[in-house]
């Protein structure tokens, strides 16, 4: 499924706060499925990107789903070496942080 299809799927499956939610990438197709929901098969290729997440919050709206989900997929991303730098602590600057 493409990225609009991975949205409505999650969208109508509704994760609630505390579950555990398996995305993956291949190629420009996607899949996901709740930690749970039974045996998943195995595909003979690995996964590009994959990413465990633990649901936070009810998705709600459409447009805040949506942001949630592009931020979750450019996460995903940093793994494979293609995604652009998320790292969220400059690497210059010495622990603790200082303001």
């Amino acid at each position: 499924m493409d990225r609009e299809q991975l949205l409505s799927t999650i969208l109508t499956a509704d994760p609630q706060p505390g579950e555990l939610v398996y995305v993956e990438r291949r190629g420009d197709s996607y899949s996901w499925h709740r930690e749970g929901d039974g045996e998943q098969p195995t595909p003979p290729d690995p996964a590009d990107a994959w990413i465990y997440y633990s649901w936070q919050r009810v998705l709600g709206k459409r447009e805040t789903a949506s942001a949630m989900l592009d931020d979750l997929l450019a996460e995903m991303e940093t793994m494979t070496g293609c995604g652009g730098d998320r790292c969220r602590w400059p690497l210059d600057e010495p622990w603790p942080m200082e303001h």
